[in-house]
């Protein structure tokens, strides 16, 4: 799963993907996608909870944060998560700030809050998708 710049690399689940591909072989690719956006929507759903909302009439980030599809680059699967196009320009502005703004990060403290958590989830995924 990537979140932005930051990665969270797949230490000790790679014996445990082998054996999900192994067991399951065609049906592992389900069960990775589950367990990858499982993972990816405890990270969103704490970017949702910390993410500033005006008072505007308008689309807020909070509502535009998304866990999309599953991915792969150079042979590793990954979801990417945080605000959709529609909110993904201004989510820069309070994650870094302006020269008339102080920064209001909530992208990479909810990486770094939820990642653990993420982690554990994804194996659970994985080894419910082993034993089911």
């Amino acid at each position: 799963m990537i979140v932005m710049a930051n990665e969270i690399k797949l230490q000790g689940v790679d014996d445990l993907l082998a054996a999900v591909r192994a067991k399951l072989q065609g049906a592992a690719a389900k069960v990775e996608k589950n367990a990858l956006r499982a993972a990816g929507e405890v990270v969103a759903e704490e970017m949702r909870k910390r993410v500033r909302v005006s008072n505007r009439n308008s689309t807020h980030i909070r509502d535009d944060i998304k866990v999309s599809g599953v991915r792969t680059k150079d042979g590793v699967k990954y979801v990417a998560v945080g605000p959709g196009k529609e909110t993904g320009w201004r989510s820069h502005f309070l994650e870094f700030g302006t020269r008339k703004m102080a920064a209001r990060p909530f992208i990479y403290p909810s990486f770094h809050e939820k990642k653990d958590e993420a982690m554990q989830i994804l194996a659970a995924e994985l080894r419910k998708g082993l034993d089911g």
